[in-house]
């Protein structure tokens, strides 16, 4: 079965303007499932209803409005009616090796 923390990553992950979804500076921004963990998105209720925060890499050149209404748009393609809050970590260029910290 898959989760809703699953297919949202998925949706953001066909972004073209995103490289990758980021775990945040220390890999604290995820879904914790059984035996495995999904970063940078995290599904929560909160007292104005559910929310979806999803935590990017983007590319560099698209403008950072352009990236977080894509993720946005992305994200309630999966869950509409979910708050969404989007955080753009850091920008990757075609060149940059995404393995190796910036």
């Amino acid at each position: 079965m898959t989760t809703d923390a699953e297919r949202v990553a998925a949706a953001v992950a066909r972004c073209p303007t995103v490289s990758r979804l980021s775990g945040g500076m220390v890999g604290e921004v995820a879904t914790y499932l059984p035996g495995r963990r999904i970063p940078g998105v995290v599904i929560r209720e909160a007292a104005s209803g559910p929310e979806v925060s999803v935590h990017v890499v983007g590319w560099y050149g698209p403008a950072m409005s352009e990236i977080a209404r894509e993720v946005d748009s992305a994200v309630h393609s999966v869950l509409p009616g979910h708050r969404v809050h989007v955080t753009i970590d850091d920008l990757d260029t075609p060149d940059r090796d995404p393995a190796v910290p910036a």
